[in-house]
């Protein structure tokens, strides 16, 4: 082991050397060194605090969401579940107005008032999820605003189905391309406007990746040919 030099020996340790500045700073700014830390303590407090309590805000709102999936799946069979499972989304939507769950209970409410031809409840969930979404990765905006294009085509009321039908066209809408072009074709036919609708059929002819679509899409085409 090499020895060390009078000069190395006579040199203050370098970490030593911080060590002790960072202490005589402090013993000189006790009182701005304990206000920062303590600031600081409680922004890590409060970060742990927001994060556990949304953590248990979402647990809370996805199994009151669980809950009403059940009972909408029995649905699919009993009126009654359906009942049941809107009566649930309602409540989550209460509690946990703010949760992803209550974004997507706004959708499915706008299903089963669908199906029991409230379209007046209908139209005012669909257009709630509509509100609330952001990012759709999943297409589920689109069914949305389709479904309120339905609606108001249900209600005769043309010129709003057309307009949120092609909203509906600028979503993410990867495999429902060819639904959207027929719906708003549909729209057209019904207007009178057999060029535009002649128009979107053919589109949606090229986009259609369903088989048992193709001789409905083109008999639609032969017909306005």
């Amino acid at each position: 082991m090499s020895k060390l030099s009078k000069r190395e020996l006579k040199e203050p340790d370098a970490f030593q050397a911080t060590v002790t500045k960072v202490i005589e700073y402090i013993e000189e700014n006790k009182t701005r060194f304990y206000v920062s830390a303590t600031a600081a303590l409680a922004a890590i407090v409060i970060a742990v605090g927001i994060y556990l309590y949304w953590n248990n805000y979402q647990t809370s709102a996805t199994q009151i969401y669980t809950k009403a999936q059940n009972s909408l799946l029995q649905g699919m069979y009993n009126p009654a579940a359906a009942d049941e499972a809107a009566k649930t989304f309602h409540e989550l939507i209460d509690k946990y107005p703010h949760s992803w769950s209550a974004r997507m209970a706004h959708y499915h409410l706008g299903n089963i008032y669908y199906k029991k031809g409230e379209l007046d409840n209908a139209i005012d969930s669909y257009k709630k999820f509509v509100a609330a979404v952001k990012s759709d990765e999943a297409g589920i905006k689109f069914l949305a605003l389709s479904s309120l294009g339905y609606c108001y085509e249900a209600r005769k009321d043309y010129k709003s189905a057309l307009e949120y039908f092609e909203k509906a066209q600028k979503t993410k809408n990867i495999g429902f391309e060819s639904i959207g072009y027929r719906n708003v074709a549909r729209i057209y036919e019904l207007m009178g406007d057999k060029k535009k609708a002649l128009e979107n059929y053919k589109i949606a002819l090229q986009r259609n990746i369903d088989p048992s679509m193709d001789l409905f899409i083109k008999r639609k085409i032969s017909s306005l040919s």
